[in-house]
């Protein structure tokens, strides 16, 4: 990892994810469930869902990682411009992810209401198209956190920037001290007149979900500074399979480790720093099983639609399954399988616009003399 993480490795890391949420949100709670494997308790099947909710950790570390690439992209002409494009920038990437979700809504809430015919209740409309509660769907909960993320990171990547011109940097501090004292007397108010304003703070603070923030934000941090590949290098010079040893021993620590001290199947206090450690011993073993890699690979490109339907289908396939096999592992299967093949229905589906645009651009460019408007 010489040059940091790829678009590829990136995919490889979401890929490990999706297999591991599907476990996790099927396991969790493994007293529900007979057997997944013949030497297999059902503790450990329990135990290892826990530890799959690292799942989370690790599409928030890439997406941290990710995003300090994008927001290098923006011209960093002033404070002020700067601000404003890293702000459009997320909103896009906010809105790109709502427009997946509203695609499977819609298709979902036609189903079901539709050809189904079961009863509709509008209340519960407005909290599953915004997602801040998602009852037809509980996965759907990340969309808000991912939200969240994305909304609160220029404020740190504008703070971390250096600005040539001295007035622009001048802008900055006085943007950020204002923003601090606002912030701070907004707290002393409430903590000691307001108990209203003190009882939202508290309530904010919660809703940002500090755990899996503090991940995002490690995964910024370290695309920013390239540490991975300040310390790929170093372990480099001490021989090519370092990086190697090292990787199975820092896979087998956070395993153990995590496993120890999940207490539940929503621990994620220490993520932050278990996720960075976890995607960096996959990668580096998995660069070394090439074919493992494009396995997975491809599975992280489906992993967003995967996310957003696995939880629509294994109440269904469980039932559905399960009194014709001995294992749960088929179910487990059978899930990623239903759910992928609904990933590439779906992109299918929203690839149709862009292919009419090429195919209405290449009748254009056989014609140009009448695209250019230019009388023939």
């Amino acid at each position: 990892m010489e040059n940091g993480i790829t678009k590829r490795q990136s995919a490889i890391l979401q890929g490990a994810a999706i297999w591991m949420m599907v476990y996790h949100h099927l396991y969790s709670f493994a007293v529900e469930y007979g057997s997944l494997l013949p030497f297999m308790q059902v503790d450990t099947v329990q135990r290892i869902g826990w530890f799959c909710k690292l799942c989370v950790g690790i599409f928030a570390f890439v997406s941290g990682y990710g995003m300090y690439y994008v927001l290098d992209r923006q011209p960093r002409e002033g404070f002020g411009d700067r601000l404003l494009r890293e702000y459009r920038c997320v909103l896009g990437r906010i809105l790109k992810l709502y427009g997946k979700l509203w695609l499977v809504l819609l298709i979902y809430m036609g189903i079901l209401f539709g050809i189904l015919g079961l009863p509709f209740d509008p209340a519960q409309l407005l909290g599953n198209l915004t997602a801040l509660n998602p009852t037809y769907n509980g996965a759907w909960w990340y969309v808000e956190q991912y939200a969240k993320m994305l909304l609160a990171l220029p404020l740190l990547d504008l703070l971390l920037t250096r600005f040539t011109r001295p007035g622009e940097e001048k802008c900055k501090w006085i943007f950020y001290l204002t923003l601090g004292l606002l912030g701070g007397g907004a707290l002393l108010a409430g903590r000691l007149w307001l108990p209203g304003l003190w009882t939202l703070a508290v309530a904010v603070k919660d809703g940002l979900r500090i755990s899996f923030l503090l991940v995002f934000v490690a995964g910024y941090l370290i695309a920013r500074y390239g540490l991975w590949q300040r310390v790929d290098k170093v372990l480099r010079r001490w021989g090519g399979w370092l990086p190697v040893c090292l990787s199975v021993a820092l896979l087998g620590a956070v395993i153990a480790l995590r496993t120890m001290l999940a207490t539940d199947a929503a621990y994620a206090k220490l993520d932050f720093l278990f996720a960075p450690l976890f995607s960096y011993g996959v990668l580096t073993l998995l660069s070394r099983v090439p074919p493992l890699g494009a396995f997975l690979a491809w599975w992280g490109k489906q992993s967003t639609y995967i996310w957003l339907v696995h939880g629509f289908l294994y109440g269904w396939l469980y039932y559905l399954i399960r009194p014709h096999v001995r294992l749960d592992i088929w179910v487990y299967l059978a899930v990623l399988l239903a759910s992928a093949a609904v990933s590439l229905l779906l992109q299918a589906l929203t690839g149709i616009p862009g292919r009419l645009v090429r195919r209405q651009s290449r009748k254009g460019d056989k014609n140009p003399g009448k695209r250019e408007g230019i009388p023939e």
